[in-house]
């Protein structure tokens, strides 16, 4: 629990002097280590992004405000509030799209691509997935866009196991009983 305290200490420290990307990347040192039952320790943890978020509003940091948005997405599909994750996940995606740095477009779209497949949104998975590996490809990552392609072969196989589950259990009145 010491490390955590540390790296959130740090961030709290890095934020203060205005570098924000430190900032998140202590951050997410600290989230990792974190004790995510507790609610004093959620609202601490999200509290400090929404700050940052806007603090990067108001000094005109789209770049800052895109990555704090992402973190924010993802801190709050840790603490299993997706709809909330996916909301700041889609308004991280926007800006980055509109500043077009591929990189961060495309660690976003899996990032979107893996809190889509949480609750069932497959196919709307499979278009992130599938649109972060045309960037990977695009800009020499190929490692990643092949561990991506395992992905969407996996979600792939998935949906179709569940259309034929479902297919069986409507043929056979499974539901009926």
């Amino acid at each position: 629990m010491v490390a955590t305290i540390d790296n959130f200490e740090k961030s709290k420290e890095f934020f203060k002097s205005g570098d924000i990307l430190n900032a998140l990347e202590s951050f997410t040192k600290a989230l990792d280590r974190s004790d995510l039952s507790k609610d004093t320790n959620k609202k601490e943890l999200i509290l400090f992004l929404e700050n940052l978020l806007q603090y990067s509003k108001d000094n005109s940091l789209r770049d800052e405000e895109a990555m704090v948005l992402r973190h924010l997405g993802r801190t709050h599909s840790k603490f299993k509030n997706h709809v909330e994750g996916l909301k700041y996940s889609y308004q991280a995606l926007k800006i980055q799209k509109k500043i077009g740095r591929k990189l961060d477009i495309a660690e976003s779209l899996v990032f979107l691509a893996e809190d889509l497949e949480i609750p069932g949104n497959y196919d709307e998975c499979i278009k992130c997935f599938t649109e972060a590996a045309e960037i990977f490809h695009g800009l020499g990552k190929l490692n990643k866009e092949n561990e991506i392609k395992n992905e969407i072969k996996r979600l792939k196989e998935f949906s179709e196991q569940i259309v034929k589950d479902e297919f069986n259990l409507k043929k056979f009145h499974i539901d009926d009983y």
